[in-house]
C-alpha cells in the first residue's frame, strides 16, 4: 500500500495545545494568513443540572457544594482553531523574533546580491535555506489511485463525554467524505499516533479522485442535548469573561394575600463580551486550514518516501551563501 505522510516544503498555521492555555506568539507564512494574536481561547462544557435561565448556577462554582459543576475545559493557544486535517507532527511553531531574525537576514543576502557578491542562484539558495530553518517541513498525505484513503488529524476541543456529538466531514475537492472521531485510545498507525479524539478518515478503495494534487480540510460541528457550551477568549479587544448576570421573571408562588412579590430574582454566570453583552450559545462548528492530498498514478507502483530530497543541498548553499555574507563583513 501506499500510503505515506511525506515531509514538503509547505509552512503550517501555529502550534494548536490540547487542554492548556498557551501564551505563544505563533504564526503562518508563504502566503496562507498573517502573523497570528496572542491570545486563548476556552470552551466549556456543562450539564444542564448546573444551568439555569442565565447560565451557571452559582453555587456549581462552589467546589466543596454538591452542586459544584463538573464541567470539562478545551483550550486553543497562540490564537488557533484546535483542528486541523494533519497530525501535531506537521505543526511548526514559530515566533515574531524568529520572523524579524529571517527578514534581516534575507535583506543581508539582497544586498550581497545587489553588490554583485553572491548570484542569482546563491540567493535563492540562501534565502531558502534561511526559511526552511525557520518553518521546516510540514506534510502531505499521499496515496496512489485506487487505494483505500486514510487520513487523520489533531483535534484540539474533543470532550471526552457521551453527552456530546460530533458531525466530522472531510472536504477534498469538491467531494465530501463522513469522517469520525478516534474514542479508541490512542492508536499507533503506519504514519504516527492517532490520538484519542483526533478526527479521521478510512475510506473503502476508491477511484473517485484522479492523479493530481487536492487541497484536504475537515470541519468538525458539536451538539449536546443535556448541557451547554460556553466561551472565554483573552483575544484583545474581544475578551470574552464569565460574569454575573440576574434577570426578573413572574413568581409561581406569587399569592397578593400572601404580601410576596410577584417577580423574582436568577441569576446566573454567562459569557460577556467586551461590550457587555452576552455570548449565548457559542457557535461549536470548526473548520480546519486546507492542507495538501496527493494522489498518484497507479501505474507509478510503490510509493518512494520523500524526505524533501534538495533541503539538504539548500540547506549546505545557504549556509556556503552566508559564510560569505559573513566573511565579507569581516573583512570591511
Amino acid at each position: 500500500m501506499s500510503t505515506k505522510l511525506k515531509l514538503l516544503t509547505l509552512p503550517l498555521l501555529a502550534l494548536f495545545l490540547f487542554a492548556q492555555f498557551a501564551e505563544a506568539g505563533l504564526v503562518r507564512t508563504g502566503g496562507r494568513g498573517d502573523p497570528s494574536s496572542n491570545f486563548s481561547q476556552a470552551f466549556y462544557y456543562v450539564d444542564n443540572q448546573y444551568l439555569n435561565e442565565v447560565g451557571i448556577i452559582a453555587s456549581a462554582f462552589d467546589f466543596d457544594s454538591p452542586k459544584a459543576a463538573n464541567s470539562i475545559v478545551r483550550a486553543v493557544g497562540g490564537g488557533g482553531r484546535g483542528l486541523g486535517a494533519v497530525p501535531n507532527d506537521c505543526i511548526n511553531g514559530y515566533t515574531e523574533d524568529d520572523l524579524d531574525n529571517l527578514e534581516q537576514e534575507i535583506s543581508f543576502l539582497y544586498e550581497d546580491f545587489d553588490n554583485g557578491l553572491i548570484t542569482e542562484d546563491e540567493l535563492n539558495a540562501g534565502i531558502a535555506a534561511l526559511e526552511f530553518a525557520v518553518y521546516g517541513e510540514p506534510c502531505v498525505w499521499e496515496f496512489a489511485q485506487g487505494d483505500a484513503l486514510s487520513m487523520f488529524g489533531f483535534f484540539s476541543l474533543y470532550f471526552d463525554t457521551p453527552d456530546v456529538s460530533y458531525d466530522v466531514n472531510w472536504l477534498i475537492g469538491d467531494i465530501t467524505l463522513p469522517g469520525d472521531i478516534n474514542t479508541a485510545g490512542d492508536i499507533v498507525a503506519p504514519d504516527g499516533t492517532i490520538r484519542d479524539g483526533w478526527v479521521t478518515l478510512n475510506t473503502p478503495p476508491t477511484m473517485a479522485f484522479a492523479p493530481g494534487d487536492y487541497m484536504v480540510y475537515v470541519s468538525v460541528g458539536l451538539s449536546a442535548p443535556n448541557g451547554r457550551f460556553f466561551r472565554t477568549s483573552s483575544e484583545p479587544d474581544y475578551e470574552i469573561v464569565f460574569e454575573e448576570k440576574c434577570i426578573e421573571k413572574p413568581n409561581p408562588d406569587f399569592d397578593p394575600d400572601a404580601g410576596n412579590d410577584p417577580f423574582i430574582e436568577v441569576c446566573g454566570y454567562t459569557n460577556v463580551d467586551r461590550n457587555d453583552s452576552e455570548v449565548n450559545n457559542p457557535t461549536m462548528s470548526f473548520f480546519s486550514d486546507g492542507e495538501m492530498l496527493r494522489i498518484l498514478s497507479a501505474s507509478d507502483g510503490p510509493v518512494t518516501p520523500v524526505n524533501a530530497p534538495g533541503s539538504i543541498a539548500l540547506l549546505l548553499a545557504g549556509l556556503f551563501t552566508m559564510g560569505l555574507r559573513r566573511q565579507r563583513k569581516t573583512q570591511s
